[in-house]
């Protein structure tokens, strides 16, 4: 009778199956890794780029008439040809700020910026805009007449030259 000899020097099957389990586990963790970091790294390109135009656009906005301050929309031109920016005014009253005598006085100027190419992705920038009119100016025919003019922030009338 003939005797089998067994070789011990190589790997069993099931070996070679449970390292194999690990790799397999190892790369999908990976993967998962790199593909989050990919959307985290998508996340922040938009939310610096939005902002920054975000600010540009209200920049624009701050230096515009209290009065010509209205509901707009738009895009930035060729430059940014994927963003789009939305403003919404809304007019403060006493009862939003519980400051006397506030009637159309302070405006609440929110700009959105999205993203043609993610509709879950934007960015709201708000402010507040007082009017100035501290002191107005009156013409009647020739005559020009200074008017006193109530500031509701001091509380005090203020007293023209």
């Amino acid at each position: 009778m003939a005797k089998l000899v067994r070789n011990k020097s190589g790997f069993t099957l099931l070996e070679v199956m449970v390292a194999v389990a690990i790799l397999a586990i190892a790369a999908v963790t990976l993967l998962g890794a790199q593909s989050q970091s990919v959307s985290i790294a998508a996340s922040a390109r938009f939310d610096t780029m939005a902002s920054l135009l975000a600010q540009w656009k209200m920049s624009d906005l701050l230096l515009q008439d209290f009065d010509q301050l209205v509901d707009d929309e738009g895009n930035f031109g060729e430059d940014y040809p994927h963003f789009s920016w939305n403003l919404r005014v809304s007019e403060l009253t006493e009862r939003d700020t519980g400051i006397p005598e506030m009637g159309e006085q302070l405006k609440t100027l929110d700009v959105t910026v999205r993203s043609d190419q993610d509709d879950n992705a934007g960015l709201t920038l708000r402010t507040f805009v007082y009017r100035n009119n501290r002191l107005q100016q009156k013409t009647i025919g020739d005559n020009e007449q200074r008017v006193e003019k109530h500031d509701p922030i001091k509380g005090a009338p203020e007293q023209s030259p």
